[in-house]
């Protein structure tokens, strides 16, 4: 608690695996308040049998189920388990760093909330970055002022019509 305080309060944005025992049980750091709790989502959006749950430490889930990795000897190979889960929600933190360099935990974990509802026992629901960029860009900027273009001119995407 100590060291996740210490780094917590020089910026960094905490976000832990809320655990594989299939309970409610509180499982640390995940269950720390400066900590987003990250469980783990099947293919149809249901919580995994393996994952923890529960209000008191999940903050977002993500999918954990068959992602597909990296693996010694150059290979590759399928893995369960909400550590799976956790760096989705850690690069969606890491996105909205991108917008503003300044964002705190309050700020991210916000915008990270708004999530496709799923049950009470996942928390905010299932990450969701087509809610939490635009969710994030409107903590600090008008539509004018954006770093984030509707456009990318060098690639010709339109982001405004993205579903």
């Amino acid at each position: 608690k100590r060291a996740i305080d210490n780094a917590t309060s020089k910026g960094l944005i905490a976000v832990a695996a809320a655990g594989n025992d299939a309970s409610a049980s509180l499982v640390y750091p995940a269950a720390l308040g400066n900590v987003m709790g990250v469980a783990s989502t099947e293919d149809d959006d249901t919580r995994s049998p393996f994952s923890n749950y529960g209000s008191n430490l999940v903050w977002v889930a993500a999918p954990g189920a068959g992602i597909i990795t990296t693996y010694p000897w150059g290979s590759f190979a399928a893995g369960w388990g909400t550590s799976f889960s956790a760096p989705f929600v850690s690069g969606a933190a890491a996105l909205v760093v991108g917008l503003k360099s300044s964002a705190t935990y309050s700020q991210a974990s916000l915008a990270i909330a708004h999530a496709r509802t799923l049950s009470s026992d996942l928390g905010y629901g299932r990450l969701d970055l087509d809610q939490a960029i635009p969710a994030a860009r409107s903590l600090w900027y008008s539509t004018n002022t954006s770093p984030v273009p509707d456009t990318c001119p060098a690639q010709g995407v339109d982001w405004s019509a993205a579903p």
